[in-house]
């Protein structure tokens, strides 16, 4: 577990229940940074693969196998909570449609929730599609460098889950903007 000086009880409980936890000094510098050095740690460590899923609840560790058994025919899976939005709030819905519009456009691919933070990656994905973007776009980054890089991608369908006690670090109108600033730098890139 990557611990980005979160201010909760979350990386005690994990040390507590046997997970190897990164913590990274504060100030806080966001879901991309904390996605990087946890990235990284996996690479100089050799492994092959890595898991990654939010500490808010949103995504069920149960499913951690699905996505493992689907590497066998993809380089990137992750998940995909577009088939069901009963949960999902209405600022949200609009974000992720917006931003995987556009993700899908500079990716080339038919990427579906590009919003989703539940995934499985491989190794050389890690290598070859290595993010710049601090904050909740950098996943979104991944998804179009990995496409452009070659990598075959596959959805898992994951439950759409807000819990109630848990406060989103996602602001909706200031992440939207930020993605939107990501995506023109990667549109100059890559035309």
């Amino acid at each position: 577990m990557v611990d980005d000086a979160s201010t909760d009880d979350t990386a005690e409980e994990a040390a507590d229940a046997g997970a190897l936890v990164l913590n990274l000094p504060p100030p806080n510098r966001g879901k991309g940074h904390a996605l990087r050095r946890g990235f990284e740690y996996a690479l100089a460590e050799g492994f092959r693969a890595v898991v990654t899923l939010d500490a808010d609840g949103q995504h069920p560790p149960g499913l951690i196998p699905q996505f493992i058994e689907k590497l066998d025919g993809a380089d990137l899976v992750y998940g995909d909570r577009l088939g069901d939005l009963s949960g999902m709030p209405a600022a949200r819905v609009f974000s992720n449609r917006v931003t995987t519009g556009l993700v899908r456009f500079l990716a080339g691919a038919g990427i579906r929730d590009s919003q989703c933070g539940m995934r499985a990656i491989r190794r050389w994905v890690l290598e070859a599609a290595a993010t710049r973007a601090d904050r909740f776009a950098a996943e979104s980054e991944q998804l179009v460098r990995a496409a452009r890089a070659g990598a075959r991608l596959a959805p898992v369908a994951i439950p759409t889950v807000y819990l109630k006690n848990s406060a989103s670090k996602m602001h909706v109108v200031l992440d939207t903007l930020r993605f939107v600033g990501v995506w023109f730098r990667l549109l100059g890139e890559l035309w």
